[in-house]
């Protein structure tokens, strides 16, 4: 068994498995939604491959679940703890000391008592009205206040016929690394994978200052400007997606899953392309 700094695994038995049930690097690195050399950093215990020791370990922990390894036979109990914990193991190591505890107790029942005086005057204040069963009309929205930036992006597909698809902008999701089920399933390694595969166009029909993306099934994906912002977003099956920020765009994402626009062009995803870059069109 071979280590690193921070940790021990077992990398040559998560390769060793592999090898048994005859299963490709490159298939498992699909799955995962990696690089195949993030597979082999991995498997021979390679410096390069991830930002730190915490996002490898959900790497090895998402690789033995795939083979149906036992975590405890590649990760052993004993073995020495990430000295990068994530922010939940900072949290558990607070040690709140004997005056603090009593302190928070006595302000939270101040608060109680508080909101209980309040809740009490306000309902003396309360006026019941003449009839229950009247009716209370609501204010109507003036629809001649929208403008166009309220409405939804309508992309224009060249080449589709019929009414064009309405993509509703999504908010961006702050990135937190935390070890639960959810960072299991998608891990965001777009900051130090290579290569990526590069898409532009000659001929642009909209700006690139943002891309659309419809997810045929559920996934999560990331994506990092070129003003090194970075935004993950967990979509749902059929959902749209608007994405804006400065060019060119660096995405991880599913391409079996995944319908992408960039500057009005549909973008023609290989089942290899996990990792995409979209380039401007150049200017004159």
């Amino acid at each position: 068994m071979a280590s690193n700094k921070t940790f021990q695994y077992n990398g040559a038995l998560l390769k060793k498995e592999r090898t048994r049930q005859k299963i490709a690097r490159s298939d498992i690195a699909q799955q995962l939604t990696m690089h195949e050399g993030q597979i082999k950093s991995i498997e021979e215990h390679l410096p390069h491959g991830f930002a730190n020791d915490h996002f490898r370990t959900l790497a090895i922990k998402r690789y033995a679940f795939i083979l149906a390894l036992p975590i405890e036979k590649v990760i052993p109990p004993d073995a020495p703890r990430n000295l990068e914990p994530s922010i939940v193991d900072d949290i558990q190591q607070i040690s709140l000391n004997k005056f603090v505890l009593p302190l928070c107790a006595f302000l939270t029942l101040i608060i109680i008592v508080f909101f209980i005086v309040v809740n009490n005057s306000s309902h003396d204040d309360l006026e019941l009205p003449a009839s229950s069963d009247e009716a209370i009309n609501l204010p109507a929205s003036d629809a001649s206040e929208l403008t166009q930036n309220d409405l939804p992006i309508v992309l224009e597909v060249p080449g589709q016929a019929g009414d064009p698809t309405d993509i509703i902008e999504k908010k961006e999701v702050p990135e937190v690394a935390t070890p639960n089920a959810q960072a299991l399933s998608f891990i965001c390694t777009i900051r130090t994978a290579s290569p990526f595969t590069h898409f532009s166009t000659n001929s642009p029909e909209k700006p690139a200052t943002y891309f659309h993306l419809i997810s045929t099934k559920a996934q999560t994906i990331c994506a990092l400007d070129n003003n090194d912002t970075l935004a993950t977003y967990t979509l749902s099956e059929g959902e749209k997606l608007t994405h804006r920020g400065v060019a060119p765009f660096k995405i991880q994402l599913d391409p079996t899953r995944s319908e992408l626009y960039f500057e009005g062009w549909k973008v023609h995803l290989q089942n290899q392309d996990i990792f995409i870059k979209l380039n401007p069109a150049p200017t004159n």
